[in-house]
């Protein structure tokens, strides 16, 4: 049964698309776009770009690489925000880890256009990554999940800022926050903002410098640190941005926004914000365990108060009140004098108890929307 489902529903040979064009196509070849449903990237796209770039070489091929599960409510978007890059040489792949929700006749709407997908179970989202960049033959690869979106244009810029810098491996920007119906968030809750890729503050602050959505690298990449480790599936980009910063690779921050991370329900549940924190443990114990530089080994009792008042905050968000006064207490066991005042007040208003707690956090989001709405008012005039 289930191998008669997968020849069904997948391609599981080499060539079993090897006619389908490698390139975007227009949106006038695209099916058209579900009732009611404009905008980018239903009724709009990117600029085709020519052949060649503007020095003459041929734009070097692009390998983006789609894992889903069961998210056919957003999978056509995310496929036609790649499709309608431009892009002159793309590769296109998508894993399905064997979904029940419609995913795979949206997938086989869009097949003409697409290098490789399958349908299969898989064992989890880094293994179907993994999956599609040992099939890649791109120069460049990445990788988009099934409910975030590329922004216009975005390829263009991530492969012109690669082709300017042979030492640079990796190039990522900014991402904006949408909702499940694709409404970007109010600001400044707005964006994942990206910043320099820095070892060191990377493990002082546990958090993120790379927004994972846009970003590109070079194949080669893989060939230095490896694929991603499927030990994974929550911090499994920390984790490899952290180990291409260990391993001394060469990275760009690109101050613009390439692309859209959706946050919904699905994606902020208790059980995932304790299943990243724990995650973050992990990497801890790994990334310390290696022979690293005596400066960062000495840093280790540092970063791991940093770790606490991180998982504190995460804690904060996901509301579970008990995990954020447990965290924060122990940042301050770990840091005595040195602790964070942050720790101090999650410590403080944990003992309100849920509701307060949920209560207080959107009186303080919504204050903060206020404010950016204020400023953006009056800086005209400033």
């Amino acid at each position: 049964m289930g191998d008669d489902r997968i020849r069904r529903f997948g391609r599981m040979d080499n060539q079993s698309l090897e006619g389908n064009k490698v390139g975007c196509p227009t949106l006038k070849e695209l099916p058209p776009p579900p009732a009611g449903r404009t905008g980018w990237p239903w009724t709009e796209e990117s600029p085709p770009l020519p052949e060649s770039m503007p020095d003459g070489r041929p734009w070097p091929r692009v390998s983006v690489v789609t894992p889903s599960y069961n998210q056919g409510r957003f999978i056509e978007e995310t496929i036609r925000s790649v499709l309608l890059q431009g892009y002159p040489n793309l590769e296109y792949l998508i894993l399905d880890g064997g979904s029940s929700d419609g995913s795979v006749d949206i997938i086989r709407r869009y097949e003409p256009w697409l290098s490789f997908w399958v349908s299969e179970p898989d064992r989890g989202q880094a293994d179907a990554i993994n999956k599609g960049w040992k099939r890649a033959s791109g120069e460049f690869v990445t990788w988009l999940n099934s409910d975030d979106l590329l922004l216009p244009s975005s390829l263009e810029r991530t492969v012109s800022a690669l082709a300017r810098e042979d030492r640079v491996q990796l190039v990522y920007g900014d991402a904006l926050l949408i909702d499940a119906e694709s409404r970007p968030y109010p600001v400044p809750f707005d964006r994942f903002r990206g910043r320099p890729l820095d070892l060191e503050d990377v493990i002082l602050s546990w958090r993120s410098p790379v927004p994972q959505q846009g970003f590109l690298m070079r194949r080669s990449v893989l060939d230095q640190i490896g694929y991603l480790d499927e030990g994974f599936q929550f911090s499994m980009d920390f984790e490899y941005w952290l180990r291409l910063a260990l391993a001394g690779g060469q990275s760009e921050y690109l101050s613009c926004t390439l692309a859209a991370f959706r946050r919904h329900g699905e994606t902020k549940t208790h059980t995932m914000a304790q299943r990243r924190i724990r995650e973050n443990y992990a990497i801890y114990d790994q990334t310390f365990s290696r022979q690293l530089p005596r400066q960062l080994q000495e840093k280790a009792k540092v970063s791991r108060a940093s770790l606490h008042l991180q998982a504190a905050y995460v804690s904060y968000l996901a509301g579970n009140v008990s995990g954020m006064w447990r965290y924060a207490l122990c940042h301050i066991r770990q840091s005595g004098l040195r602790s964070s005042p942050r720790a101090w007040l999650f410590l403080i208003i944990s003992l309100g108890g849920d509701r307060f707690v949920s209560a207080l956090r959107e009186s303080w989001r919504a204050f903060r929307v206020f404010w950016a709405r204020r400023s953006a008012e009056v800086r005209p005039d400033a």
